[in-house]
């Protein structure tokens, strides 16, 4: 049994149109899930029947609707009434939806028609997905799949390449706004079933007015403060680099299973986004395998200055391609060996690289005990041991810097805490610290063999010069060095 939403008059299955009003009578249940909203069942722009509400936001409502003449379903979201009364706003709406329908990425959701009724009414038709937000995801599972996290940031950032290269900023990323669809029949990875919706819907509500604090606590401000990029919550004019931003923030999301900052206040969590460096993922999900090299291009992405951030959604990609290889190789049960701040060496057998390396180190050792070998040994930098046992040199401007920026920034409001300020880190690698260490080693069989009371010989000599500056070195970088190379604060790179 049927009923129209409007005079919930009663009809028999495969009635088309009620002879009171005009109306589609629909199933009861769908009435009531659409919990009486007066476009149900009504037709727009003489094509589109309204049959079902997928959902509500602060720009409208999304109905599934049918579109007369073509029996497809599709997706129309049908704006605001008062946002259609004001013709400023309606001149954005038709330029920004024209340069949508341009849009043919796969990953962007597509958009088949748009317009206006006579009532004001201004709409957008879609095609209609069918899966679930990434929002819905998220809310189920918590922190997602490293893997499943970086195919579906790789699905935005492709969207976002076609767009920003036409010159759209989206301004509204969050996971509400990311749609993972399924195709009947059809097998896709997750990467390929991403849709980015509501393109330049941001644009067309807010225009290119500045935005303060003020402003925002009155809902003027566009966007979700939890994703929102520290010049957007600004108010300062934005671009790509911003939508980038909010990615960023998508994956942290993904991959902790929390924003970086949260706070019932949105205009507390703006002022974080402006001010507070947000944590290392790895911090808040140790237990998962999570490569050092993702860790880095999150924190990169996040950073507060623009020009710090990746410049284009296709150098975003290209370093995210490089981060999913080590989280494939982690998955795997491989190892990433990384040396300093050089980039990271793969190695799916460690076990392969440390023999080479000890086959080295025995024939360097080798070559500096032959008889007539001259032993140099000029200044080095103390060395110290990491993680992945690679010996690299010492890093100034340790945790001392990292307090005085702490506390300078109580006093400098316009200033962001950081960590690693003005530091800079030289490695050796290991064969060059083997080599020296057997050099050593070889210079002290020599003086050894010298008669105690004969005067020092020039090795010797040589030997404790080197080392009495090694020693005062290594005094030096004690009190200025990190002492725990694998913490937070050595991670951070903004």
């Amino acid at each position: 049994m049927l009923v129209c939403p409007l005079c919930n008059a009663h009809f028999d299955p495969g009635t088309k149109r009620c002879p009171s009003d005009g109306r589609r009578p629909l199933e009861a249940s769908v009435i009531e899930a659409a919990q009486g909203d007066p476009l149900l069942g009504a037709t727009i722009a003489e094509r589109y029947v309204i049959v079902g509400r997928v959902g509500s936001g602060g720009m409208g409502t999304v109905y599934r609707a049918e579109q007369t003449g073509m029996g497809r379903e599709v997706a129309l979201k049908v704006l605001r009434k008062d946002l259609g009364r004001d013709p400023d706003t309606a001149a954005r709406f038709h330029r920004e939806a024209r340069t949508l329908s341009q849009l043919k990425h796969p990953n962007t959701v597509t958009v088949f028609d748009f317009g206006q009724t006579t009532d004001r009414l201004l709409f957008l038709a879609m095609e209609l997905l069918e899966g679930e937000m990434l929002s819905t995801r998220i809310k189920r599972e918590g922190a997602l799949d490293v893997q499943f996290a970086i195919r579906s940031a790789i699905g935005v950032l492709r969207s976002l390449d076609e767009a920003h290269a036409r010159g759209i900023v989206h301004r509204d990323l969050k996971p509400d706004n990311i749609f993972l669809s399924k195709v009947h029949g059809v097998e896709s990875n997750e990467s390929d079933s991403v849709k980015v919706v509501d393109f330049g819907i941001a644009k067309i509500r807010d225009g290119e007015r500045g935005i303060d604090a003020l402003q925002t606590q009155e809902g003027t401000v566009f966007g979700t403060p939890r994703y929102m990029s520290p010049e957007q919550a600004q108010g300062k004019p934005i671009d790509g680099r911003s939508d980038l931003y909010a990615v960023g923030v998508l994956l942290f999301h993904m991959l902790t299973g929390r924003p970086p900052f949260t706070d019932d206040d949105a205009v507390i969590v703006m002022a974080h986004h402006i001010k507070t460096v947000p944590p290392p993922v790895r911090q808040l999900a140790p237990a998962r395998q999570i490569p050092e090299s993702l860790e880095k291009l999150v924190q990169r992405v996040l950073a507060k200055d623009p020009a710090k951030r990746p410049q284009t959604a296709k150098e975003f990609l290209a370093a995210l391609d490089a981060a999913a290889a080590d989280a494939r190789l982690l998955a795997e049960g491989g190892a990433i060996v990384t040396t300093g701040p050089n980039p990271p060496v793969r190695q799916r057998y460690v076990a392969a690289g440390l023999v080479g390396i000890a086959m080295l180190s025995t024939l360097i050792g080798v070559a500096t005990l032959r008889p007539n070998a001259r032993i140099t040994a000029g200044p080095r930098a103390p060395v110290r041991a990491t993680s992945t046992g690679v010996r690299e040199a010492p890093t100034t401007g340790g945790a001392g810097s990292v307090i005085r920026a702490a506390a300078a920034s109580l006093s400098q409001p316009d200033r962001v805490i950081g960590a690693d300020d003005g530091a800079a880190t030289t490695a050796s690698s290991d064969a060059a610290v083997v080599a020296e260490s057997e050099a050593d080693a070889a210079v002290d069989s020599i003086s050894e063999a010298e008669p105690p009371d004969s005067p020092p010989s020039r090795r010797t000599t040589r030997r404790n010069s080197h080392r009495h500056r090694t020693h005062a070195s290594g005094q030096h970088s004690t009190s200025t060095r990190q002492t725990n190379p694998a913490s937070p604060v050595s991670r951070w790179n903004d």
